[in-house]
């Protein structure tokens, strides 16, 4: 009597396998896309606070007012001092949409920095995307600030 053992495995074990490797990739395809999301939340903020802090050193130096300025729509354009027509990367104090999913949802207006010892008119910038809101907050003194909405302090 002849014995035969096959070696491998079945195609049902195989199928199994498959379905078992497409369920876990399925669920970490969206934890990256949160994660890139909140990436490029967190990344627009810090851009917008560097702009903010750009405007504030400049008005200190040169002892005059820069008031920020927010062009809206999908691709937005934030900057200080005069509006020009057409929003260039190259200006030195403007800062195009970074990421066309993160839109800026609220501004307080005529915010702005005065030269006189980094003072300011105080207000925020709310920012959102699918991953949750930022808002960049400008304090009368000149402090610039990141929080997310959700938090305590940040009302």
């Amino acid at each position: 009597m002849k014995i035969t053992q096959s070696a491998g495995f079945t195609l049902l074990e195989l199928m199994m396998v498959i379905a078992l490797i497409a369920v876990l990739s399925l669920g970490s395809w969206q934890g990256w896309q949160r994660w890139q999301q909140l990436r490029q939340l967190n990344d627009s903020a810090q851009q917008i606070q560097r702009l903010l802090l750009r405007l504030r050193s400049d008005a200190w130096w040169h002892n005059d007012d820069r008031v920020i300025w927010l062009k809206p729509g999908r691709y937005w354009c934030l900057g200080g001092g005069s509006i020009p027509d057409v929003c260039s990367p190259q200006a030195r104090f403007t800062l195009l949409a970074p990421w066309p999913e993160v839109s800026i949802r609220s501004m307080t207006a005529e915010i702005g920095f005065y030269g006189v010892k980094n003072t300011a008119r105080p207000g925020n910038i709310t920012i959102a995307s699918d991953a949750g809101e930022r808002r960049i907050i400008v304090s009368s003194r000149g402090r610039v600030r990141i929080c997310s909405v959700s938090e305590e302090g940040c009302r």
